[in-house]
């Protein structure tokens, strides 16, 4: 997984973004802060565990991963997932 494809998938969520030492993404519900994301600055390849991460931040298992980063998934029914999860009302 690339850089640029974790800053694809926090458009695709419109979560909000914020640049300052690394890339940091906000999932914003009513005005409330969910959850959030990062991702360094730099190009290319995410090393070592950095792809782990960002799933176990974003609260999705590897199949619900994979299915948002092939466009199966968007923001609709992210906020579904997290639901049926107990993280929203």
């Amino acid at each position: 997984m690339k850089v640029r494809d974790a800053a694809q998938i926090f458009e695709k969520l419109n979560m909000e973004i914020r640049e300052g030492r690394d890339t940091l993404a906000f999932l914003k519900v009513k005005d409330k802060i969910i959850l959030w994301s990062k991702v360094p600055h730099k190009k290319g390849e995410l090393k070592g565990k950095l792809r782990y991460f960002i799933r176990q931040q974003l609260k999705l298992s590897e199949i619900q991963f994979k299915g948002l980063q092939d466009c199966k998934i968007w923001r609709k029914e992210y906020l579904e997932i997290l639901k049926s999860k107990g993280l929203l009302p």
